[in-house]
């Protein structure tokens, strides 16, 4: 049955009841307030207040405003007020009504006003009724009499009758004594149907009141109030109000009246086992998150923690968790393992422990991503003295397997220190069991409470599901064609069906029971074909089916797929817009499975400089594809690769268009760098390459060869995403996609606007609270949204949204078909057809759309003709002549080519007119300059000269992209002239500027406490860039430029960035060092902070050998094993390796500084380089030729000095242990320099050694010199 026309059965069904309680924790209450909640579909609430502006609204405007989407009224210190004001409401008068909002205050007491006469229309103050809000509990939600002489008429939890004499009488109690916070939002509700009136807050009835006296008000004005006294503040939001008659007004009142307050206990109080708070993990001392230097995918550490108890132990409360598995054993007795560190282990371990040493042993194991470890162990000794075991620097680890490690006696003085990651509740990580990152102390009864939970006007939100903890933290949820939603667990506890009943509470049944019993940890579920869809973290899809038609889903087939990535692994499963197949979704550190086709042509790293990885080690070694969807063919069980370079897009959807869209995360570590990106929606194109690549390596969206995102978000944690269609809800809303961040608490709805052929777009903060770790949302059949909270091994919760406005929910209306966004994307399908299949007509149909400026249909456009054998249009590309057609075709010949191609598309970009370019073209010609480099080949010399003659006028821009793209390719050039243009960009730089994202850093202190601090103290980005790209180039510095560049990298060091930001800075400023020549490096060291002195301090010892002929293979396996730090060193200088190349302060400077090799390359990589030094040769240090006036030739590195003199350094011979000596040439004597293809390092170099050595000197290498780091540790 289609969504809609159910519900409109469900409104003519259930429109006879009109019932209108408005409950907003349906999880607590009975039948009756469910069936009140059905029933609300036929309610229409008059929306008092837009979220905007004060219209309809009449007060002091010097007291009354509109912030954040509320009315505020404010009173200060400075400008206090002599008597009670109100803003009064101009829409009408009150009489038979409902009335709603979310409050709350703070400083004095404030109220609501209805049925209330004008009585002072310069003071706007009004005389009447008051549901009182007060910071006193017997009073907060009372009835008091303004300006009417009967003062408090009704306190809290009294049902009043006032007789015709004007006697008041308390005839019962109504309500519950559910302490309300003043400060924190409350939903306030007022029924008044003739004599009776009553006030419920949150829920709960604070006040009945049946009034006969005779001054009793039957209609008037309504209100909000400031309160004279000591200064205050009050938000209202969420103001609706609907009038009643007849009998609906009956039927409202004697609901309201026989309401039943919510429970107020945890559904887990008698289940749980576990402390009922995270107090005792707070107090002093507090564990650390710790774990080695760096995190890796499949990655095991053990851990030992020894320590001596005096005593005998009574208790001993253990808390454990790890990142993501773990075992732990005391003193050589297993205690207990865990493969979720959302679950962690809390148990009295005081029967493990002795008088005298005792050690914690554990074995941690990171499925990817950040990882990290916590312990805290409380001890009370029989004495009743009192000790603490917490994760600390004094723990060690190890990552080479140990034997028999788990005892006390077990040897571990070679282990090293841990590395502290963060503390207790910070991270990615809250107190698992307890609270999410950023939250509150959790001391709140049900922070998770719908009351706190801020939605836009006319909308109102319920929980109707509150899970035990048996029942996990549920982050993945489907619906089947019978409304019922399947919802998983992120761990281990298992899948389950909840039906939302008409009369009664959520029913929930577990589906992971019998041959589905191990079945947990989806991250994707989608009911199709007859079958529910599970996409499971760590691996794999199931298609579970009902074998018996007994309505149980009973049988799971496994459909292969990629493993591993944790919380960055398999994702989302969605319908394909046809309906015939399934797209899948994974992270950067879910491998792509085996596919049968590509619509992504290629893949590459397409970093033209350097890449520099993450600081902390994150995500360090995972290239390209990054971040995946592919579109699975149910009958053959095969993948077609749909789109790539995504860093992790959690989940997609497709719009009422069918066209799919993901809400992608951000490196939060990079805030404040220039590659950080935030959060966006992307709109999922075949084809696409969206540019994640790690470290530094993220590409700009402007570059040719991806596509720009819809709309950027900001910081945050992207879960679920669902398209709006099949909603109740206003017309906008259905042509929304909602995209959820866990992080922030909050669900946006994005807000699309075709934009040729695909879209732009706004975000709408449409969910939010604090904490509100939303984990996924569907659209359920009576056309609300149900979202879940979780996650982590937090708290977790279903919620529903509704819409309850008088705003029309029609449908959007469909385009025609001469619409221009209809037509656009008709013909980017047209093209799409074409991707990843060879086909006669895709190059004619394709090729006229490479010039169009609709940059998704000039993808489209390339994608097909890359889909093409290369030698059908080649000769296309190299003889067009309509710019934007060249830039396009030489993208995708660089992509698609080979070497034959380079020297005739670099001569083709160069007759383009670059000066008269636009920037977008300009930018493309520079992308496609840099794409031609480094997919086909360096250029060669007069080429190059060429282009630095073309480029190097264009420097400075009036635009900051094309100048960062004229930088990077002018370095990649080694264009001298590169250097102070750049640096005076630096120069000229203005105040740095960060968006302005407080608001979201407002829903989470912790996480957002990082972003407030970057946006108050914000580095300059851009020149960052800059200073990034010059620490490759080593010509056109002077003295002066050098000390310009790092005073700047010292002042940028004092901005506020995320975790990397500083450690990017250092290595910046290290690797620029290492380009500096000796003299420049002393000058320096006043500014850098270098004690620079290159000779070594220690004994050189001679090599032992005997040496070999080594091969990549027999080297790589010598190097083996733990090294030797004195060894290694003194074979840098032995081996000559010195001679050229400095190393942690010492040695030549003749060739490359090797400090900063293992933040670029892995180990095979420079052995590589070593044991083949002319396979790949740095153009900044490769050999050259030189020809001299007398016929004299020499070969060697060339070193140009300032006046145009030469220095060239011979090559070195094989086992030399000669010094290299400098010949000088006067640059009169020079004839011709040309490059030479051997390496200035001579083959065999390694040749002297024996293995060990090889190992020593390979392990000083890649240690960067540094005695501390983890090779010397194991």
């Amino acid at each position: 049955m289609p969504p809609r026309l159910f519900r409109q059965i469900a409104v003519a069904v259930l429109g006879v009841f009109s019932l209108f309680a408005w409950p907003s924790d349906l999880s607590a209450q009975g039948p009756a307030a469910e069936a009140t909640r059905q029933t609300e579909v036929d309610a229409r609430f008059q929306i008092l207040f837009d979220g905007e502006s004060l219209t309809r609204w009449k007060g002091n405007l010097e007291l009354w405003s509109v912030q954040d989407g509320a009315i505020v009224g404010q009173t200060t210190a400075e400008n206090p007020i002599k008597a009670n004001t109100f803003l009064i409401y101009q829409g009408g008068e009150t009489a038979d009504f409902e009335f709603r909002c979310k409050v709350r205050f703070e400083g004095n007491n404030s109220g609501v006003q209805y049925r209330s006469e004008l009585v002072d229309p310069t003071g706007f103050a009004l005389a009447g009724y008051q549901a009182d809000l007060h910071p006193n509990q017997e009073y907060f939600g009372m009835m008091y009499g303004e300006r009417t002489g009967r003062g408090i008429i009704g306190q809290r939890g009294q049902r009043v009758v006032v007789s015709p004499d004007g006697k008041s009488s308390v005839v019962g109690q109504v309500g519950n004594k559910e302490v309300f916070v003043d400060s924190e939002w409350n939903d306030l509700r007022i029924v008044a149907v003739g004599n009776r009136m009553i006030h419920q807050v949150n829920g709960i009835t604070t006040l009945d009141l049946t009034d006969n006296h005779p001054d009793a008000k039957r209609t008037g004005k309504l209100g909000l109030q400031l309160h004279q006294g000591p200064a205050m503040k009050v938000e209202f939001r969420n103001l609706m109000m609907r009038p009643l008659s007849g009998p609906e007004a009956e039927r409202t009142l004697d609901a309201a009246v026989n309401s039943v307050p919510p429970k107020t206990d945890s559904p887990d109080d008698s289940a749980s086992t576990q402390p009922k708070d995270s107090d005792w993990l707070k107090q002093k001392p507090v564990p650390q998150w710790v774990w080695a230097d760096r995190s890796a995918s499949n990655q095991k550490v053990w851990f030992r923690k020894t320590f001596a108890i005096n005593g005998d132990a009574k208790t001993a409360q253990l808390y454990a968790t790890c990142d993501n598995q773990f075992q732990i054993w005391i003193n050589g007795e297993a205690i207990g393992n865990s493969n979720a560190w959302e679950k962690p282990i809390q148990t009295d371990v005081a029967k493990h422990l002795r008088p005298g040493q005792n050690v914690i042993a554990i074995e941690g194991k990171n499925d990817g991503g950040v990882a990290a470890l916590l312990v805290k162990m409380r001890i009370q000794n029989k004495d009743d003295s009192t000790q603490t075991v917490v994760t600390d620097r004094g723990w060690l680890l190890t990552e080479t397997e140990p034997q028999n490690w788990q005892g006390v006696d077990f040897k571990d003085e070679t282990w090293s220190q841990v590395k502290v990651i963060q503390k207790l509740g910070e991270g990615p990580w809250g107190i698992p069991g307890y609270q999410a990152p950023g939250s509150s102390s959790g001391k709140n009864a049900d922070p998770l409470h719908a009351k706190n939970v801020i939605v836009p006007p006319g909308f109102v939100v319920d929980r109707i599901y509150r899970l035990t903890p048996d029942q996990g933290s549920w982050v993945s949820l489907a619906t089947d064609p019978k409304g019922r939603i399947y919802a998983c667990d992120q761990a281990g506890a298992g899948l389950y069906r909840v039906t939302l009943q008409e009369n009664g509470p959520a029913q929930v049944e577990k589906v992971s029971v019998g041959q589905l019993a191990g079945l947990s940890g989806a991250q994707g579920l989608v009911w199709a074909f007859d079958s529910l869809w599970f996409h499971r973290n760590g691996g794999h899809l199931y298609r579970l089916t009902d074998s018996d038609g007994d309505d149980v889903l009973d049988t799971a087939q496994e459909f292969p797929g990629g493993t591993g990535g944790g919380e960055h692994g398999n994702h989302a499963v969605v319908v394909t817009e046809d309906g015939e197949a399934i797209y899948m979704d994974g992270g950067n550190h879910a491998d792509l499975a085996e596919t049968e086709s590509s619509r992504v042509p290629t893949w590459y790293e397409g970093l033209l400089l350097p890449r520099m990885w993450d600081s902390n080690g994150h995500a360090r070694g995972r290239m390209a594809p990054g971040g995946w969807v592919t579109r699975l063919n149910v009958q053959t069980q095969k993948q077609i690769l749909h789109a790539i370079g995504f860093r992790n897009q959690y989940d997609i959807a497709l719009n009422r268009f069918g066209d799919l869209f993901t809400y992608d995360a951000d490196m939060e570590w990079d805030l404040g760098l220039p590659w950080y990106r935030p959060t966006r929606i992307c709109n999922v194109v075949s084809g696409a390459d969206f540019g994640w690549r790690s470290g530094s390596g993220k590409w700009p969206t402007y570059y040719e060869d991806t596509l720009p995102p819809v709309v950027d978000i900001g910081p945050g944690s992207p879960t679920g995403v669902v398209s709006g269609t099949g909603t109740a809800f206003p017309t906008r809303y259905q042509d929304a996609i909602f995209a959820l961040d866990w992080t922030f608490g909050t669900i946006y709805a994005i807000h699309l606007q075709p934009d040729g052929a695909s879209y732009t777009g706004s975000a709408e903060p449409f969910v939010y609270s604090v904490p509100l770790p939303v984990t996924d949302a569907v659209v359920g059949q009576d056309g609300s949204l149900i979202f879940a909270v979780g996650g982590r091994g937090t708290e977790s919760a279903m919620f529903r949204v509704r819409y309850v406005g008088d705003e029309a929910t029609t449908a959007p209306v469909a385009p025609g078909i001469n619409d221009p966004a209809t037509v656009a994307r008709g013909q980017r399908r047209q093209l799409e057809a074409f991707h990843g299949v060879e086909h006669a007509d895709a190059i004619s149909t394709a090729w006229p759309y490479l010039a169009n400026p609709d940059r998704f249909l000039r993808h489209a456009a390339r994608i097909a003709v890359e889909s093409q054998p290369v030698d059908r249009w080649s000769a296309m590309a190299l003889s067009s002549t309509d710019p934007q057609t060249v830039i396009t075709s030489a993208v995708a010949l660089a992509r698609m080519g080979n070497e034959s191609h380079a020297g005739p598309l670099l001569d083709h970009l160069l007759s383009l007119r670059a000066e008269e370019l636009d920037d977008a073209k300009l930018l493309g010609l520079l992308r496609a300059y840099a794409l031609t480099f480094m997919r086909l080949g360096d250029p060669a010399e007069e080429q190059r000269e060429r282009i630095i003659s073309q480029l190097d006028p264009m420097l400075p821009s009036a635009n900051a992209d094309v100048n960062q793209e004229l930088i990077r390719v002018l370095v990649a050039l080694r264009h001298p002239g590169v250097v102070a243009k750049a640096m005076q960009l630096i120069r000229d730089r203005g105040p740095a500027a960060a968006p302005d994202w407080s608001q979201i850093a407002s829903r989470n202190s912790g996480y957002g406490a990082g972003v407030q601090r970057m946006i108050d103290n914000p580095p300059p980005a851009r020149e960052i860039q800059y200073a990034f790209m010059l620490r490759n180039i080593r010509k056109g510095w002077t003295l002066d430029l050098r000390r310009e560049y790092f005073t700047f990298l010292n002042e940028a060091a004092t901005a506020s960035g995320g975790a990397s930001y500083p450690g990017y800075l250092t290595r910046t400023r290290d690797e620029a060092l290492a380009l500096c020549s000796s003299e420049q490096r002393k000058a320096l060291e006043e500014i850098t902070g270098e004690d620079f002195n290159p000779l070594p301090d220690f004994e050189i010892l001679p090599i032992r050998g005997p040496g070999k002929v080594w091969t990549m293979e027999t080297a790589s396996a010598a190097s083996r094993g733990k090294p030797d730090f004195d060894a290694g060193r003194s074979l840098f200088f032995s081996a000559q390796c010195a001679a050229c190349h400095r190393l942690a302060g010492l040695g030549g400077d003749i060739g490359p500084d090797l400090t900063s090799v293992r933040n670029k390359f892995d180990e095979n990589y420079v052995l590589d380089a070593i044991v083949h030094p002319s396979r790949v040769i740095s153009d900044q240090y490769g050999s050259s030729t030189v020809l001299l006036a007398d016929g004299t030739i020499l070969t060697g590195l060339v070193v140009e000095q300032e006046n145009g003199n030469l220095l060239v350094y011979p090559n070195q011979t094989q086992g030399s242990q000669e010094p290299l000596q400098a010949i000088k040439v006067d640059a009169d004597d020079i004839e011709d320099i040309s490059a030479s293809k051997i390496s200035q390092m001579p083959e065999g170099l390694l040749n002297n050694l024996n293995a060990e050595e090889i190992r020593d000197l390979m392990g000083y290498l890649m240690s960067g010199g540094d005695p501390n780091d983890k090779r010397y540790r194991k």
